[in-house]
């Protein structure tokens, strides 16, 4: 599963996310309640860990997965280190924070273009027990794709 997620992911680095090109990023497979989750370690190196349960979804969808994790990637590289730290401080602690870091991602996501898969992904995981507890943190079906049409990515 490795090999297919640096794959994906190395087409949508070329693709959207000039930012990200050159930068050391390590991708790790592993069992979690959710489909994935991104973190920099400062300065040496980006981690997005996908589930082993995402290997059962299709490619299109583990792009919406991935183009989702790379956005907070650019996210962290905009904030620098110091807003960085504060920003992990606070996403850890506080469920607003987290709300609103969501939020923003998947809005990036779909700016960038990938409003269909982050739409497919979403369908899925509203669809997913697991997913129950964090799913309100996102942009519903309907918000991605009210979003998407209003700024021309649908």
């Amino acid at each position: 599963m490795k090999k297919r997620i640096r794959k994906i992911a190395g087409k949508i680095i070329e693709d959207s996310f000039p930012v990200l090109k050159g930068e050391k990023i390590i991708y790790l497979v592993f069992y979690l309640r959710f489909y994935a989750f991104s973190v920099w370690i400062p300065p040496y190196f980006r981690l997005i860990t996908l589930s082993t349960r995402a290997g059962k979804l299709d490619d299109f969808v583990i792009e919406g997965i991935l183009a989702h994790e790379l956005c907070h990637q650019e996210r962290y590289i905009k904030m620098g280190f110091w807003r960085y730290l504060r920003f992990i401080f606070s996403y850890t602690f506080d469920k607003n924070a987290r709300y609103l870091e969501e939020r923003a991602t998947d809005t990036l996501t779909i700016e960038k273009g990938y409003a269909h898969q982050l739409y497919e992904l979403t369908l899925i995981s509203n669809n997913d027990p697991k997913h129950k507890t964090i799913i309100g943190n996102y942009l519903s079906p309907e918000e991605i794709k009210s979003y998407a049409v209003k700024i021309g990515k649908w």
